[in-house]
């Protein structure tokens, strides 16, 4: 944590291995030290740590781009350039403490220091400068600087800079001693801070002109042209994209553009206008180069948000229930209003006049549809290209790595972060099932539901388990067991005898942990595996009774999918049986959507790909002898989770951003939640719960029971009633 040789010592002491100063280790085009912070893909991730050592008392902070389990790992920022900021600070010296023990404190160490002589540990990030902090600032700065003898500085106070520190510590000491500074203009105690918003004033003489047109020349081709040309684009694609419903643009001159004939859009939209709001007209670039992944990259940049709705009782009461909390603040606009834009682009998308025409699913992708390959809108290929070409090089799901890599990317975010939305009973990161009826026709469309989440949860681990015909005391394999939650259920009610396998070393930690407290060691083993590697060892031959995989098969990969069908038939047993929770897209968009790139399949879930059940069949026919012998859709059920975790992880806000996630991460969740929300809340993406097995398998007997294969009578108008009266 410092130089060996104590006469070294200075008050600041740069600790940096020096082959991670210069940038051009890093980055080959760059040269210069790397002297600032790295970002993770989602935001800056920010820890300190305040300890002792050896009559030493040392303040450590860590700064990591993903919460990693070792400190290797949490140093980790992108290009490994945060291994670049490790500096010490001598406190002794720094602030000149009479202390017998030497203080420190140390950003970014190599090495963690011993936990023993940890003095404290905080989490913190740099200023985000948004609406709302201005906002907080001006009203600190007016309603409560000076009061009572309290004053408030910093470099928050200006632009974040260490000159707004100083310029703000002047400020106190001036108006503390009625004196100005001898620097100072005449009738002012401070120099003003200059305003960056304003662009500097031109330098004379013909260089001074010669850079102004430069200057000019580069904003007009660098920003006003593409903007100009990409606005054109987008308008004039929309009016041929969106012609049921109503969706207004409202821009920076005060404009507001319409579009739609204004009619409820589908039965599962509501009749009420959707309006985004755009904040920078970047967004008409990003939208047109990129499409959906360019319109996602710019809502996680802050370029526009979806208002709210002025009146609560317009929004349908299946996506916004009547109690449900506010959501809507300044950083992520109306979450909600997320789910109304996707739900009105499906809703157009899949227009009756269009989709009712028979057509070969196999050939959908070849015929035109703004909404599904942005037909109309050509200059979007070219990004779109881009961004498929990487998604297969950089992306792909192979056994030595690949995989590893993408579950790290997401799974490995950090187990707090998946605590704070959800279910504190199981921890179950897959659709819960809810206690639903079809809704009467005088409430609303689809499901009415009733019951917490963690009811639902617990009644799908039952569902799943029932499926799979569980049976005391055998042997079960969870593929992808996430924090445990399935395997802790079948080991606790059955006694089953069950392996764990993953590829995230964080979820493992944690289910590990579970698993102890539960006493429930001689049960249940974990392992950080491949499923391939896993299916190949001799002594796993035939070795499972059962076969369970809850969400992982979206992990998979295309060209991947017969290589999990093989490694599950090398694993089961003669009369075992193979339960699958699967994300499923419809046969009908399933060659455009492997075709290309999306918001989920390259930001949030590197590498994976929603199979549609066709392919999952054809997968099991050509790489098994597995066969699908029941079938359950439980999509609608997901949509109602989805709402259910995003309505938890904004509540919780305040934890998430401790743990160092930034407004840049608050989007991305909130856009993910809802992106999948309305893909299942329109039936337009499915989860399904498949049960597999080899032919003749008596095991599945139980499957065949009346009470099995026949569906409950509906309930009478009375009990309906009585139903939706407990629900509320």
């Amino acid at each position: 944590l410092m130089p060996r040789r104590k006469d070294a010592w200075a008050s600041w002491n740069c600790m940096g291995k020096s082959e991670y100063l210069q940038t051009s280790a890093l980055k080959p085009d760059k040269s210069g030290e790397a002297m600032e912070g790295g970002a993770s893909g989602f935001g800056h991730i920010i820890g300190d740590t305040a300890h002792s050592e050896g009559g030493q008392k040392i303040a450590d902070s860590v700064a990591s781009a993903s919460v990693a389990s070792s400190s290797e790992e949490k140093l980790e920022g992108e290009d490994g350039r945060m291994r670049a900021v490790y500096v010490t600070y001598w406190l002794n010296r720094l602030q000149n403490l009479d202390t017998d023990a030497d203080v420190f404190v140390s950003l970014n160490p190599h090495q963690s220091p011993d936990p023993a002589v940890v003095h404290k540990k905080l989490i913190m990030a740099h200023p985000q400068f948004t609406e709302r902090t201005v906002t907080a600032r001006t009203v600190l700065e007016e309603q409560y600087q000076g009061k009572d003898g309290l004053w408030f500085a910093g470099a928050w106070s200006g632009y974040g800079f260490h000159e707004d520190g100083c310029r703000s510590g002047f400020k106190v000491a001036t108006a503390l001693s009625d004196s100005s500074l001898p620097w100072a203009d005449e009738g002012a105690k401070v120099l003003p801070p200059p305003d960056l918003s304003r662009a500097p004033p031109p330098a004379s003489g013909i260089i001074g002109k010669t850079m102004g047109l430069a200057s000019s020349a580069y904003r007009l081709l660098s920003y006003d042209i593409p903007v100009a040309v990409c606005r054109r684009f987008i308008m004039s694609f929309l009016r041929g994209a969106v012609t049921r419903g109503m969706l207004q643009l409202k821009l920076n001159d005060g404009s507001v553009v319409k579009f739609g004939d204004g009619k409820k859009c589908s039965h599962y939209t509501d009749s009420s206008p959707v309006t985004i709001r755009v904040f920078d007209d970047w967004f008409f670039v990003k939208a047109a180069l990129e499409y959906d992944l360019g319109m996602a990259r710019s809502y996680m940049a802050g370029h526009f948000v979806v208002e709210p709705l002025s009146d609560r009782s317009q929004y349908d009461p299946v996506v916004c229930p009547p109690t449900s909390r506010n959501e809507t603040n300044a950083v992520l606009g109306d979450p909600i209003g997320l789910t109304r834009l996707f739900l009105l682009f499906i809703g157009n998308r899949d227009n009756p006049d269009y989709m009712s025409i028979p057509m070969k699913s196999a050939k959908l992708h070849t015929y035109a549809n703004a909404l599904t390959n942005a037909s109309g809108l050509l200059i979007s290929k070219i990004g779109s290209f881009l961004n498929f070409i990487r998604y297969k090089v950089m992306m792909d799901n192979s056994e030595r790595g690949g995989s590893l890599k993408n579950i790290h990317a997401h799974y490995d975010l950090s187990n707090d972060l998946f605590t704070s939305f959800l279910d504190k009973e199981t921890l179950m990161y897959s659709s819960a099932i809810y206690d639903a009826i079809a809704a009467p026709p005088d409430h609303s469309s689809g499901l009415v539901f009733r019951g917490t989440l963690e009811q639902a949860q617990w009644r799908k681990l039952d569902t799943l388990l029932a499926r799979a015909q569980i049976k005391p005391g055998q042997t079960m394999l969870d593929i992808g067991f996430g924090w445990g939650g399935l395997s802790l259920h079948s080991a606790r009610k059955y006694g089953c005898k069950v392996t764990g396998i993953t590829l995230s070393v964080e979820q493992m930690a944690l289910a590990t942990e579970r698993v102890k407290k539960e006493g429930l060691e001689h049960l249940i083993s974990f392992e950080v595996c491949d499923y391939r590697t896993f299916a190949r060892r001799v002594e796993n031959q035939g070795k499972f009774d059962r076969v369970l995989s809850c969400e992982m098969i979206e992990a998979v990969g295309h060209e991947h999918l017969g290589e999990f069908f093989w490694a599950v038939e090398q694993v089961l047993s003669h009369d075992g049986i193979l339960v699958m929770e699967a994300i499923t897209t419809p046969e009908a968009r399933y060659e455009t959507y492997r075709r290309s790139t999306d918001f989920i399949n390259t930001i949030i879930f590197p590498g994976s790909c929603c199979p549609s059940l066709h392919a999952l069949m054809d997968a099991a026919y050509q790489h098994s002898r597995l066969t699908l012998e029941h079938i359950d859709n439980i999509g609608l059920h997901y949509a109602q989770t989805l709402a259910e975790w995003r309505r938890r992880f904004n509540a919780n806000e305040p934890l998430v951003r401790k743990l160092g996630f930034d407004d840049v991460f608050m989007r991305v969740w909130n856009y993910y939640l809802t992106y999948c929300e309305a893909g299942f809340h329109s039936q337009t993406e499915n989860c399904l719960i498949l049960v597999f097995s080899r032919p003749g398998c008596s095991s599945l007997v139980p499957l065949c029971e009346t009470r099995s294969v026949t569906q409950l009578p509906a309930l009478t108008k009375a009990q309906t009633d009585a139903w939706l009266t407990d629900a509320n």
